[in-house]
């Protein structure tokens, strides 16, 4: 391991420690999204398609919004919360007069948070395929409508504790912008039962386009390519933003 690794996986060891106490994270973003999913999938009435879902189950209906519940619980409520601390603690300014880097820490908060997101995400999707419910009828579309949304939240997380210097505050305001992505992706009201105004207006934000996305079946057509536009969209937004306001101090 070389002197350029070492302080990142140095990081990567601590923030896991420290990542493992914020029990009330963890709990949401890993614990109750891979709970609910394993009583949906055990009841075969959720695994039969339905009209009401637009054709499909009440598992393919809500795997999407499961995936993206863990991933903004992780990237909109942990990201500020740790970051806010740091920043509160003077972490990342002592951090800059060592042979570390904030940078190193950051990239290594990062990593762990979609790494967790990640492996909860393929839970998600195995544990309804191991049901008998089949997988997502379009795997390629599916890996990239969550794994750009979870960037995606990651950033906005980021952002969020740039603009708001209190990390309980930037939590709580993460923790509103979360449920409204859940909305958006269905959560409270199924998408395929949304108005036609509703689902479009939806589509705009990233818990709308990352739904979407999640369900593509087609090929590059224009209904098709937009939702994914539109989370492309989103992440680059987020991601600059996040680069261009992120402080130390």
């Amino acid at each position: 391991m070389n002197t350029r690794t070492r302080p990142l996986w140095a990081h990567l060891q601590n923030e896991a420690r420290l990542l493992s106490r914020e029990s009330a994270a963890l709990i949401f973003g890993v614990v109750i999204p891979v709970v609910a999913m394993l009583v949906m999938a055990a009841l075969p009435a959720a695994r039969t398609p339905t009209s009401a879902m637009g054709g499909r189950s009440v598992v393919a209906a809500y795997t999407p919004v499961l995936v993206l519940f863990a991933g903004s619980v992780l990237g909109l409520t942990v990201i500020p919360t740790i970051l806010g601390n740091y920043r509160q603690w003077g972490v990342l300014r002592r951090l800059a007069t060592t042979p570390s880097t904030p940078g190193a820490l950051l990239t290594a908060l990062f990593v762990l948070v979609l790494l967790i997101a990640t492996a909860v995400e393929l839970l998600l999707v195995l544990i309804p395929a191991l049901a008998g419910a089949g997988w997502p009828p379009a795997p390629g579309w599916f890996a990239l409508g969550a794994g750009l949304s979870t960037v995606t939240f990651v950033a906005l997380g980021a952002w969020l504790a740039a603009l708001v210097p209190s990390a309980k505050a930037a939590a709580g305001i993460g923790n509103v912008l979360a449920v409204l992505v859940w909305g958006a992706a269905g959560m409270w009201f199924p998408r395929a039962q949304f108005a036609p105004w509703l689902r479009l207006a939806t589509e705009l934000t990233p818990g709308g386009a990352a739904a979407e996305t999640m369900q593509l079946t087609g090929g590059p057509q224009a209904s098709v390519v937009r939702p994914l536009l539109i989370l492309l969209v989103w992440t680059a937004i987020a991601c600059w933003a996040a680069t261009r306001s992120f402080k130390v101090e």
